[in-house]
């Protein structure tokens, strides 16, 4: 887990304000405190693609600051498909559910 987050990177992400699981997104750029992304829609077995949502009539890319720290898993590869491995599915299942069993 010590190797360093790149722009374009896809991490998986813990964020307690957002409850929808797996949290997925796209680096686009490191800033003092962290990272801007590019928040992604998809699930455990379907297809990726950036979220995006409503500015005035035109449709743009979900941008959000995160901190280092609320990065579980870096550098997610996905299948030709846009979808997540079997393996990389099940490890992000046991990732959310080890970091929900710490909260409560």
């Amino acid at each position: 887990m010590n190797e360093t987050v790149e722009v374009t990177d896809i991490v998986a992400i813990c964020c307690p304000k957002y409850k929808d699981r797996p949290q997925i997104a796209k680096v686009v750029q490191k800033t003092r405190n962290g990272y801007s992304i590019h928040w992604m829609t998809g699930s455990y077995s379907g297809p990726w693609a950036v979220a995006k949502k409503r500015d005035g009539r035109k449709k743009v890319p979900w941008v959000d600051n995160i901190k280092e720290s609320d990065i579980i898993y870096k550098k997610i590869s996905f299948t030709s498909g846009q979808k997540l491995t079997n393996k990389m599915a099940q490890m992000l299942r046991a990732l959310y559910a080890t970091k929900e069993g710490t909260k409560s």
